[in-house]
């Protein structure tokens, strides 16, 4: 083969110096990386055999028209064929195109329609000297960009990657859990090269196929990969994210239903993946783009926008493409914890992505202190080493991710609980740092008011902002304290806080400060470690706003939540999607009380037993919502293991509550008892509602202190 061909190319050169013309015509299959799509690298291989062959038998067949004809194959679906004409052909080379490759392309057709069940078009260019034109195409590719001493290693590496996907190309797969649970909620497939040489980072493997014009082909085998190898990884309808360059989804190639047939392959359906647009490159046309997405997700596919506050344009890609996830990028992850900006931007997006309907990915969460920020900030989704690695095969959890995210609590306690709202990002200082390093940080980060000064890992003081600026203005201030440590001018005392402090306790706690500390900041810690900082002024600002809804939701005469907060809470619950259990309080017989000693005892009555159900409520290991509903109806939300313990209690703590008022004796409580399973059916607050009153219905046909659990 070599020396055919090592034969034919010194011919070529002898007519070239003999000044013979030669028409040189190179051929390829139109769009032939979507052909191998549809039908594989097999049927393929066999459709580029039967091209050859059919070029071969041509030439042959018209070999004495030519002193000379020849054809070589540049790979892949690149063929060259080389004619030098003799005196006798008065046609130029475009009326050879036109008598020699037309009739080819249908007797090619006609060779594979055993093959694949549609035409297959021929694409066909001209040139003077195609091995000059290579090789300025090829000195244009390697110089356009910096110097790639591995450009032909992995142009090579390319071609082995289509050629044989199965032995060169990987899939490994990254879990994204869930904050409110603790719990996998999916996982984005990552293609890797286990054995490459010249691609130490996956990172680098698109842009260069996509230099050469081969990014269709490795991302369309990147996706047959991970879909093939994720049954043996995904679980419990566990989500699969896939990357999908924005230049791909129009093509209609992709929208030809050939991936929804590799899911259904692997037992997978279009509703369990989501498409994740990787913001590689721009989008140029987002009408066209919105409908191919349309498309999609008319299919059952959701999508996800990557890159965000690293890409081209993300915010107008939000905005026009209405995504059903946000990933953050890593560049805003990265010390989030203790960048005010960034911190900011983070709980920006968070209310935004709330705002239109969107959930909040973070991904590349890779310390402790970042994944604890991004669960306060409020988050949906975590993704990164500090969760777990990517891996061949499914990888366990990080056991500290879920110590952070307290699955007893879960986001309930995040969102009832206005502490981790109002959480500033907290940098921290050892007591070896200078006053001239923390007064530089002061004058880089404007926004800052207020540094921690730690010894071996515990904070042993602050240092305020305008303190620090006020001594160090002092009229020796600078050569007193600039070149000394920080421990001679940092707060010794801050008042310093657990993040699981009520709102109230802590503004109180607060409010008792001296005067002069009084709007100090006040350090928020986790078991005794430092996570952020609040300010006074978003503190006075929680206790008002939570005054304001007591003052609409709760009920006048025991102060409890009203229906607006125990719907609120029903619905966060079930938001939640974790089993719960509810009791539906109601007095027997309170009407004929009521009208027997008058409102104000009824009042009276109402309200001890408000109590009671508060003080019990109290002392469940669990944490528990209490409600009045009205009148004398009353409404208990916690653990179904809690329930029966807790019932018991109420009911011995009312009666011996009721000697104490005239005429009670004759009162009694049911309790109307529900486990709410959302595994097992779609509840709603009106149907947890309509259940509870036929339980209660039932429980007060019972005489006396009763309890019904269902």
């Amino acid at each position: 083969m070599f020396k055919s061909v090592d034969i034919s190319q010194q011919k070529l050169y002898r007519l070239l110096r003999d000044e013979k013309p030669i028409w040189v015509l190179y051929l390829d299959i139109v769009k032939f990386h979507e052909v191998e799509f549809r039908y594989g690298y097999k049927i393929c291989r066999q459709i580029l055999d039967e091209l050859e062959r059919e070029i071969t038998q041509t030439i042959k067949q018209q070999r004495n028209i030519y002193l000379f004809s020849h054809f070589e194959s540049r790979g892949g679906d690149d063929f060259v064929v080389y004619f030098v004409p003799g005196k006798k052909i008065y046609s130029d080379i475009t009326e050879v195109i036109e008598q020699w490759v037309l009739p080819l392309e249908e007797r090619f057709n006609h060779r594979i329609r055993k093959l694949v069940n549609e035409k297959i078009s021929l694409r066909s260019g001209r040139s003077a000297d195609y091995l000059l034109y290579a090789a300025v195409k090829e000195a244009f590719l390697l110089n356009k960009s910096e110097p790639d001493p591995y450009f032909f290693a992995r142009r090579e590496e390319i071609t082995h990657l289509i050629e044989e996907p199965d032995t060169y190309l990987k899939a490994a797969f990254q879990p994204i859990i869930e904050t409110r649970s603790g719990e996998v909620f999916g996982f984005e497939a990552l293609a890797r090269i286990p054995d490459s040489t010249s691609f130490n980072n996956i990172a680098d493997l698109f842009p260069f196929a996509e230099k050469i014009g081969q990014l269709y082909p490795i991302e369309t085998l990147c996706r047959r990969q991970a879909i093939n190898s994720y049954p043996k990884v995904g679980q419990n309808q566990e989500m699969l994210f896939l990357n999908i360059n924005p230049q791909v989804l129009v093509d209609p190639g992709f929208a030809s239903g050939h991936t929804r047939k590799l899911l259904s392959d692997q037992g997978l359906a279009p509703s369990d993946v989501v498409l994740e647009i990787t913001e590689r490159s721009a989008i140029d046309d987002f009408s066209t783009f919105r409908d191919a997405l349309d498309h999609y997700r008319s299919q059952g596919y959701l999508i996800a926008l990557d890159d965000v506050g690293a890409g081209y344009s993300s915010l107008q890609s939000v905005a026009e493409l209405h995504p059903d996830f946000l990933k953050v990028d890593r560049s805003l992850i990265v010390g989030v914890n203790a960048d005010p900006i960034k911190w900011a931007l983070l709980e920006t997006f968070v209310t935004f992505s709330k705002r239109i309907g969107c959930r909040i990915i973070a991904e590349g969460v890779e310390t402790e202190k970042e994944m604890r920020t991004v669960v306060q900030l409020g988050v949906d989704y975590v993704q990164g080493f500090f969760v777990a690695r990517p891996s061949f095969e499914r990888n366990s959890i990080n056991p500290a991710v879920m110590e952070i995210l307290d699955s007893k609590r879960g986001l309930k306690y995040v969102e009832q609980n206005p502490i981790i709202s109002m959480i500033e990002p907290l940098p921290l200082f050892n007591t070896n740092t200078l006053v001239n390093t923390v007064e530089t940080y002061f004058r880089e980060h404007p926004h800052q008011w207020l540094v921690g000064i730690t010894e071996d890992s515990r904070l042993v003081g602050i240092i305020q902002r305008d303190r620090l600026f006020a001594a160090l203005g002092t009229r020796y201030g600078v050569p007193l304290y600039l070149e000394r440590t920080v421990p001679i001018l940092m707060d010794e005392n801050p008042l310093i806080v657990e993040e699981t402090t009520p709102l109230e306790v802590m503004s109180s706690v607060a409010m008792q400060r001296p005067d002069a500390q009084l709007y100090d900041g006040i350090i928020v810690a986790n078991q005794q470690k430092p996570i952020g900082v609040v300010s006074v002024a978003k503190l006075m600002k929680a206790m008002t706003e939570r005054q304001i809804q007591i003052a609409r939701g709760a009920s006048p005469l025991t102060g409890l939540p009203g229906n607006l907060s125990i719907e609120l809470e029903i619905q966060q619950c079930l938001d939640q999607q974790l089993s719960f259990g509810l009791i539906y309080v109601d007095l027997n017989k309170f009407k004929y009380y009521n009208d027997l000693y008058g409102f104000q005892q009824g009042d009276l009555v109402i309200k001890m037993l408000g109590e009671v159900l508060l003080n019990e409520c109290y002392k469940t290991a669990e944490e528990t919502f209490v409600g009045h509903i009205g009148g004398d109806d009353f409404i208990i939300i916690s653990s179904p293991s809690e329930l029966e313990k807790l019932a018991v209690n109420i009911l011995t703590q009312f009666e011996q509550s009721c000697v104490h008022f005239s005429g009670a004796e004759g009162l009694s409580v049911a309790l109307a008892g529900l486990v709410i399973n959302t595994t097992d059916r779609v509840w709603t607050p009106l149907l947890v509602s309509e259940r509870a009153a036929q339980i209660k219905k039932e429980v007060k046909a019972i005489e006396g202190n009763s309890f019904l659990l269902r």
